[in-house]
């Protein structure tokens, strides 16, 4: 079962990790390196990641910034983004 399988809310299978945000869903689709990187991640390191996305957002564009400092970092083969 692929990452797509539980973009949004309510679909991903394995309970321990969040659903992928729809917006980070869409970006990793359109970068095979960060995505593939992140599906190498431990159940924890994704959870962590999207927990990073999702949390404190004032606006759209502070959850799009987060995206996209986490996107950059997996091209990178790294979790070295701002927690």
């Amino acid at each position: 079962m692929s990452d797509a399988d539980f973009i949004g809310l309510g679909h991903n299978p394995n309970h321990n990790v969040p659903d992928i945000p729809e917006g980070f869903g869409a970006a990793l689709s359109k970068e095979p390196v960060a995505h593939h990187y992140f599906d190498s991640l431990s159940v924890v390191q994704k959870a962590s990641v999207i927990q990073y996305i999702q949390s404190k957002n004032e606006t759209g564009d502070d959850a799009r910034n987060k995206i996209n400092d986490v996107v950059t970092s997996l091209k990178n083969n790294s979790l070295d983004f701002r927690l």
